[in-house]
């Protein structure tokens, strides 16, 4: 299993579309234009965090917006379904100086793109800071 995150485009998908299109238990397929790394692909049951990376005009909120597992990918889309907590998070954002930080930690140099395969330690760190901020509680002892 692998980990994703998603950097959704305020041009294509405006938060209120997200909020009302995008639920928890129902599939949805959205265009992917460029994975980095260009190696191994999304497979079916990865992991994907979908998050807003610029605050402006069009996004008032940046932050995580929804997690989800992937059912496919092919052909420049990804299907992916969200699960809990997602409901929350598209109406109570994540984002903090920390998360910026992973975030940018994951992108690298190339901030613009689609999907960025996630490490398992900042992978850990984001389960980490999506917990707290759900469910105010930390997951490890």
């Amino acid at each position: 299993m692998a980990y994703w995150i998603y950097q959704m485009s305020a041009k294509y998908w405006l938060p209120e579309r997200y909020r009302t299109d995008v639920w928890e238990g129902n599939d949805t397929i959205w265009d992917v234009n460029k994975i980095s790394p260009t190696g191994d692909p999304p497979r079916p049951g990865d992991i994907l965090v979908l998050f807003y990376a610029k605050a402006g005009v069009a996004v008032a909120d940046r932050g995580i917006y929804g997690w989800a597992i992937i059912m496919w990918h092919e052909d420049g889309e990804v299907r992916f379904r969200p699960t809990p907590p997602s409901d929350y998070l598209k109406m109570n954002p994540l984002w903090n100086d920390e998360i910026n930080y992973i975030i940018n930690q994951i992108r690298g140099r190339m901030p613009r793109g689609t999907m960025w395969k996630v490490d398992d330690n900042l992978m850990e760190r984001l389960r980490e800071k999506i917990a707290q901020h759900v469910y105010g509680k930390h997951l490890s002892p």
